[in-house]
């Protein structure tokens, strides 16, 4: 059994303070246990303080039978129920086969159910949750969470219940509790039958949730900010339209990520995402990227090119630095936005397509528009869905969420072992102002790793120039306190030592004892009872 498994600080980064608290206690409990015998029965009583349910069912699939082995905890009973069923007739299986959620409010009001639900409700259930157990590698099973009383769903509950669910599939794959008979993604693949056309009868009424499209949609925005909540929530809204949406905000801001976001939750995350940058292709070939040519139609067309239009046929089309677009593609532009339809350079040949275009630009545009730069009829075509992303300076409380992030996915990377972040470090980041937005942070952090020696990740503090603000002194106290009851947690309310709160956060204890005071903190909470 390893020290500690390597969680993804996205389980944890962007929960409210309860249910980032409920994670890290969940990640010690998977630690301490070697053997799902001895995780779950801990976890269920976890998760009825949690939650509330009465039962938690864990489901993975055996390649040799091509069976879901399931095995049933009862809160506060060491004994399960186990049994092998046939992939169909199981929540675990549905959710496995089609790595998506099923979640289920109240069993009792449902007029129809599948044959796997209705059991079930027979059983008296009356809430239902089972979330795809998935990793990088691997598609282990399911994990469902069941109540026998009605429990109101809400997006926070669900939301944590998923993470936790990941975190469980990290445990089970790290550990090789479930080596026996687990696939790998292609060979899941190839054990799914061939998808149905349309839902099956009796499924139209349940929330399926696609799992892997919506953390595939947001693992690289991280936050839980104000600003970003709202962001997200724009993105969810339109991502089911075809709408044509429009990113504004500064270089840096992640207005790639946010176009890759609504294209993984809309209908078209299947077909392609093809990105045309309008600045980094000179002007006399973005026509012919843009909408292909045929042999001969300039000097050097040698052969016949497919453009970027067509390659994006049934998918999305982001144009980065829309802005920059020359003023002689323009009406070209506008003519597939209002028909969808073009003609290769060299070819009168017109070529329909059926294209969701994203633009992103960090200029103003009503500005380009009064200096006759750029058109204002393709200006209103392109301004359907208008989406501010904010810089980094407007959320600035995902900043710690955003350097654990990145301390971890380039230690990872890189195979170091960075744990401790120093308090003056973050409060340092917090404050700067940063100009070139999250990829500066991101760019800073991978080259402060890159040149890390020890656990402790060092940062040139120097070259951050701390600017006097308003917020700045709130800012830095709750993120104090967030990163104390952390190391708290970790150290079990211990204060000194090697493994205290006070070494990790590379401080001295009266320091820390100081600190704490003024925030109104009691080690005693954490210890160990």
């Amino acid at each position: 059994m390893p020290e500690r498994l390597a969680f993804d600080p996205i389980y944890f980064a962007d929960l409210p303070i309860r249910q980032y608290q409920d994670l890290i206690d969940l990640a010690q409990l998977a630690v301490s246990h070697s053997t799902t015998d001895g995780l779950f029965p801990a976890l269920a009583i976890h998760l009825r303080h949690s939650v509330n349910f009465d039962f938690i069912t864990l489901g993975l699939y055996d390649s040799k039978t091509e069976r879901v082995s399931e095995d049933t905890w009862k809160v506060g009973q060491l004994e399960k129920r186990s049994e092998s069923v046939p992939v169909q007739t199981c929540p675990s299986g549905c959710a496995w086969k089609n790595q998506r959620s099923v979640l289920v409010e109240d069993l009792a009001t449902e007029s129809t159910l599948p044959v796997f639900l209705e059991s079930l409700r027979q059983l008296g259930v009356r809430t239902y949750y089972v979330f795809p157990l998935t990793t990088r590698r691997r598609k282990l099973g399911a994990i469902g969470f069941g109540s026998l009383s009605v429990i109101p769903r809400n997006d926070v509950s669900r939301e944590f219940l998923r993470r936790a669910a990941a975190m469980i599939a990290l445990f089970l794959d790290t550990e090789g509790a479930a080596s026996e008979g687990l696939v790998t993604q292609s060979d899941c693949a190839q054990a799914q039958p061939a998808a149905e056309p349309g839902p099956k009868p009796g499924l139209q009424k349940f929330d399926l949730d696609d799992q892997s499209t919506r953390e595939d949609a947001f693992h690289e925005i991280v936050g839980n900010s104000a600003p970003l909540i709202e962001l997200l929530r724009q993105v969810k809204t339109v991502a089911a339209t075809n709408a044509t949406v429009l990113l504004l905000g500064e270089t840096g801001s992640g207005k790639e990520l946010v176009a890759r976001a609504i294209h993984r939750l809309s209908p078209r995350a299947h077909e392609k995402l093809i990105t045309v940058n309008c600045t980094a292709i000179p002007t006399e070939l973005l026509e012919s990227e843009l909408f292909g040519h045929e042999k001969g139609a300039f000097t050097g067309a040698t052969n016949r090119q497919v453009g970027r239009l067509e390659l994006a046929d049934k998918g999305t089309l982001l144009l980065d630095e829309v802005g920059d677009l020359p003023s002689v593609t323009q009406p070209k532009l506008l003519r597939v936005l209002q028909c969808q339809e073009f003609e290769r350079l060299g070819n009168n040949r017109t070529v329909k397509v059926d294209v969701r275009l994203i633009a992103a630009t960090n200029h103003d545009l009503h500005r380009s528009i009064a200096e006759g730069r750029f058109r204002e009829d393709l200006f209103y075509r392109l301004n359907v869905f208008p989406i501010y992303v904010p810089s980094l300076r407007e959320r600035k409380s995902d900043i710690p969420a955003l350097v654990r992030y990145f301390v971890s996915k380039y230690a990872s990377e890189m195979k170091k072992s960075i744990d401790t972040i120093p308090v003056e470090t973050i409060d340092a980041l917090v404050n700067w102002s940063w100009p070139g937005n999250i990829r500066e942070l991101q760019n800073l952090i991978q080259r402060c790793v890159i040149l890390a020696n020890s656990p402790v990740l060092r940062v040139p503090l120097g070259e951050l120039r701390r600017e006097a603000k308003p917020a700045a002194a709130k800012m830095s106290q709750e993120v104090e306190r967030e990163l104390i009851l952390e190391a708290l947690k970790a150290a079990g309310g211990a204060i000194g030592g090697s493994s205290g709160a006070a070494n990790r956060l590379s401080m001295k204890r009266t320091t820390l004892y100081s600190k704490m005071k003024k925030l109104n903190i009691s080690p005693v909470d954490f210890q160990d009872k």
